[in-house]
């Protein structure tokens, strides 16, 4: 079974926020309580979750608050869970945050996770996820990135197989396993990795290049479609042949 998740396509932020960008034409910009004119949200990677969740019919779960309010996909203590603008709000609105946004989408996942392995014998969460296409100066030459913790095993043996069918399915694609970053960095998957270690539970990030996720091209449906398509037949029974 699988189930997919997209934690950074919201756009959407509290409303107690709301009152302060309302004070931003009456304010200097420079005050560090105006939010920001726009909010970040990863429209593309969202769009992609959408996508794949209906072509696999799975169960999808949506963070539906920007970025610049809190970061879902950290853990509490890392250092940038908050934006520079949520940095300089007061630790009781930073509470408030924690609690409005982050701790019930986290409830949100391991409720699904939890409710997936109790219907299936195996889980698989993919996280989904745009990256810029160039970084310090240089291009990113991957479309796919298939971001895993080494040391499992079971993730090891599933992302060798979705490539393998990848490679069948989408040959347009270039996928590179554990880029643009690692697999074992600070994300929602490696948390539920540690909640569910003892259980059929396989995270993966899904790291998809803005160069191509974030076109409105027939080429873009056909790509998700084949990543889709691939997931699909990893766990397609073989038929018999006749003896």
């Amino acid at each position: 079974m699988y189930l997919i998740s997209c934690e950074t396509g919201g756009r959407r932020v509290p409303a107690h926020w709301s009152s302060l960008r309302a004070q931003a034409d009456r304010r200097d910009d420079t005050d560090p309580r105006v939010l920001p004119r726009t909010v970040a949200s990863d429209a593309s990677g969202r769009y992609a979750a959408r996508r794949l969740a209906e072509n696999l019919r799975a169960p999808l779960i949506e963070n539906e608050y920007s970025l610049d309010c809190v970061d879902v996909t950290r853990s509490v203590h890392h250092r940038q869970l908050f934006s520079d603008t949520a940095r300089k709000l007061d630790s009781l609105q930073r509470a408030k945050l924690l609690d409005q946004i982050y701790h019930p989408y986290r409830e949100r996942v391991r409720s699904a996770i939890k409710i997936g392995l109790r219907q299936s014998p195996i889980l698989i969460h993919l996280s989904v996820r745009t990256f810029a296409a160039s970084s310090k100066g240089h291009m990113r030459r991957t479309d796919v990135g298939l971001l895993y913790d080494p040391s499992r095993e079971d993730e090891v043996d599933f992302c060798l197989d979705w490539i393998d069918d990848l490679y069948e399915i989408a040959p347009m694609l270039r996928v590179r396993r554990n880029y643009p970053r690692r697999g074992t960095q600070d994300s929602i998957t490696r948390a539920m990795r540690t909640e569910f270690s003892n259980q059929p539970y396989i995270g993966i990030e899904l790291a998809l290049n803005r160069a191509w996720a974030s076109r409105p091209l027939k080429i873009r449906d056909e790509a998700i479609d084949g990543l889709s398509d691939s997931l699909l037949e990893i766990f397609r029974v073989p038929s018999v042949e006749a003896a």
